[in-house]
């Protein structure tokens, strides 16, 4: 099985919090890796990721790193929080049967904000499934002519 791993770096102004943290991360520059593995080889390479990790570095005196392993779209929707203006306290999704129209347009801007950052943590996923559906529709084009 080949991996590959690749990293890049998010930077938060605000303490975000993930699912299964006890407390809120400060903010800050972490680095984000992904590890993907290749698929069965063929005339073209395609990865599927296996997993998500968020490394977190302390300065205490001496350097605490700590890896804990994310949801890539949790992580897109916190990066999209983080960038509200009037974001500034971590908060968990939740949702709510009302909600006002300017908050809904900003829900709506965060959405769109976190379906681009998952696109780009998917991407390899996505081109494959399109490739794999193109091939699928080209071979029963094929079949019937």
């Amino acid at each position: 099985m080949t991996v590959r791993t690749t990293s890049k770096m998010v930077t938060f102004t605000h303490p975000f919090i993930l699912s299964g943290a006890i407390e809120a991360y400060p903010a800050g520059t972490y680095t984000v890796e992904t590890d993907e593995e290749l698929l069965q080889p063929s005339s073209f390479p395609a990865y599927r990721r296996i997993a998500t990790l968020l490394r977190l570095e302390r300065n205490t005196g001496t350097v605490l790193t700590q890896i804990v392993e994310t949801n890539p779209v949790e992580l897109a929707a916190a990066l999209a929080r983080d960038a509200r203006p009037d974001e500034t306290v971590p908060q968990r999704a939740h949702s709510e049967a009302v909600v006002s129209r300017k908050r809904a347009r900003g829900r709506m801007d965060s959405f769109r904000e976190g379906w681009k950052d998952w696109v780009t943590f998917n991407a390899t996923d996505l081109t494959w499934i399109a490739l794999v559906i193109g091939g699928v529709l080209f071979t029963t084009l094929l079949m019937r002519g």
